[in-house]
C-alpha cells in the first residue's frame, strides 16, 4: 500500500465523514467514558483483522482491556510505572520491530497522567510517539478522557495528531464530532455526526433541532468531571 491510502474504520458513515482514515494517521478520541472508545476501537480492530492487517494492541493501563485475545491480534504489555524513558523506549522498539503499515490500538493516554502525575509527560509521550508511527505509515487509535487534563496538554496532543475526534454519548445517542482532520476536507466533515441505530451508520446532523440536542448534551458532558480511566 502507498502512504495516505484509505483505510476502512469498520463503522458505516465514519469513513464518509472523515474522507477515510489514511495510512499514517494517529486518531485521538476524546471521550467522557472509555465505553465510548471501545465502540470505535473494537470496530476498527475487527475490520483490520477481516482485511488481513497486522493488528497490535499496546496494553499499559489498569482499565478494562480494549481488545481481548483473538487470532491475528498481537498484544504487548508495558509498565508506565518504570518511568517515562523506559516505557517510551520499549514501545518505540516494539513499533520499530513491527515495521511499516501496522495497525495499533492503544490503552487510555489519561492513565499515563495518573501514573506520572503530570500532563507534561503524557503529552511528551504522545508528541514523540505520534510522528514515529506516522513515519512508518501505521494507523493508531488512542483515547483521551475529557475533563482530566489541562488545556495546554490537550492542545499539544491535538496539534500533533492527524485526527482529533470528540465523542459524546448518553443512553439514547452517540455523536462523533471531528475537530481536526489533517489534509482532507468535505462540506459536512466538521459537523457533529449522530449514530443512526436503525441504519447502523453515522449521519451528519444538519437540522436545527438536532444541532440543539447535540449542544445540550455537549454542555452537560463538558460540565461533568471525566471518568477515571485508571480503574477497572
Amino acid at each position: 500500500m502507498a502512504a495516505f491510502d484509505k483505510i476502512l474504520s469498520g463503522i458505516a458513515g465514519m469513513d464518509e465523514a472523515l474522507d477515510f482514515i489514511r495510512l499514517g494517521d494517529n486518531v485521538v478520541f476524546q471521550v467522557s467514558d472509555l465505553e465510548e472508545y471501545f465502540f470505535f476501537a473494537r470496530s476498527f480492530a475487527a475490520q483490520a483483522l477481516k482485511d488481513g492487517k497486522k493488528l497490535i494492541y499496546i496494553r499499559f493501563a489498569q482499565h478494562e482491556a480494549v481488545l481481548e485475545p483473538c487470532e491475528g491480534l498481537r498484544i504487548y504489555e508495558f509498565q508506565p510505572e518504570q518511568g517515562f524513558e523506559s516505557f517510551t523506549v520499549g514501545i518505540h522498539e516494539r513499533i520499530r520491530e513491527e515495521g511499516r503499515e501496522a495497525f495499533y490500538v492503544f490503552d487510555c493516554l489519561s492513565q499515563l497522567q495518573s501514573v506520572w502525575y503530570t500532563d507534561l509527560m503524557m503529552g511528551n509521550f504522545f508528541r514523540v510517539t505520534c510522528p514515529y508511527l506516522f513515519q512508518l505509515d501505521t494507523v493508531a487509535f488512542f483515547p483521551l478522557i475529557r475533563g482530566r487534563h489541562s488545556f495546554d496538554a490537550v492542545a499539544r496532543i491535538r496539534d500533533t495528531t492527524q485526527l482529533f475526534l470528540d465523542v459524546y454519548a448518553d443512553r439514547d445517542s452517540l455523536y462523533l464530532h471531528p475537530l481536526k482532520v489533517w489534509n482532507r476536507y468535505s462540506g459536512n466533515m466538521f459537523l457533529p455526526h449522530v449514530w443512526n441505530s436503525e441504519k447502523q451508520r453515522f449521519e451528519a446532523v444538519t437540522d436545527g433541532m438536532g444541532i440543539g440536542r447535540y449542544y445540550v448534551l455537549r454542555q452537560e458532558k463538558d460540565n461533568t468531571p471525566g471518568s477515571e480511566c485508571g480503574q477497572p
